[in-house]
């Protein structure tokens, strides 16, 4: 596997006369869980999408296992990705949703019987496992959710906003996924707003405001940098900072 599993270089992307990606650059290596942190509006979402080939980016490239992305579509099937507001489809029935998706991944019939399996269990699905999708509560519709990013076991997830919606029991489970995730080799990027939860989950953080990277680093050294002040207090100030500059230019 390649030494970096996530390189982002120079991303770009606009929409119209909106700047919303500019020029960002940050790599993921194995058994990285990777906080990306930012106010609302600030290219987080746009970011993840450019990564996972949702949205071309006007400038700049994206690799992912060493294959650059607007050349291959043989990554997807190492990545596992979550939107911020999973779009699922309303008329399956959850098992035969995340059947579905294990299918997507090419998996053989016992792997798709074993995964779908295992995944309803630890996240309290099998009671609703044939219920339509449509008749769920948000809050288990965003366990189907992350559940279907983890079919397969993908060595790269990627996940925007992910504890969403979910009670206290499933943003454990979904936390122990994502750490035996990285105990195999692989890497997460995580995109969130919930600062409390990405400083007790993740070793890196990158803070972007307006589009722009405003550092990225090893989370200890990102706190040792500022005094050891917590996640949320450095996170303010680093925005808080650039708007000074802004207005003041």
């Amino acid at each position: 596997m390649a030494t970096y599993l996530v390189e982002v270089n120079d991303l770009w992307k606009s929409f119209g006369k909106i700047r919303a990606v500019r020029g960002i650059s940050f790599r993921l290596e194995p058994g990285q869980i990777h906080g990306l942190l930012g106010p609302n509006g600030s290219g987080k979402t746009t970011t993840l999408r450019c990564i996972v080939g949702l949205l071309r980016p006007d400038r700049g490239t994206v690799k992912i296992a060493g294959e650059e992305i607007s050349k291959t579509d043989s990554y997807k099937r190492t990545v596992g990705y979550l939107p911020e507001n999973p779009s699922l489809p309303e008329y399956l029935t959850v098992e035969e949703f995340l059947i579905f998706s294990a299918k997507l991944k090419g998996l053989d019939a016992e792997r798709v019987r074993r995964d779908v399996s295992h995944l309803m269990d630890a996240f309290g699905l099998v009671d609703v496992s044939d219920r339509l999708i449509y008749e769920l509560s948000k809050g288990v519709r965003q366990r189907v959710a992350v559940s279907a990013s983890l079919v397969g076991e993908p060595p790269i997830l990627i996940m925007d906003e992910p504890f969403n919606g979910l009670d206290p029991e499933a943003q454990k489970t979904t936390k122990d996924f994502i750490n035996i995730t990285v105990e195999r080799g692989g890497a997460v990027l995580i995109s969130t707003h919930l600062l409390d939860s990405a400083e007790k989950i993740c070793n890196y953080a990158s803070v972007i405001a307006e589009g722009t990277l405003l550092q990225s680093s090893p989370l200890y050294e990102l706190k040792r940098y500022n005094g050891g002040k917590s996640l949320e207090e450095i996170f303010i100030e680093m925005v808080s900072r650039r708007r000074i500059r802004k207005i003041d230019s």
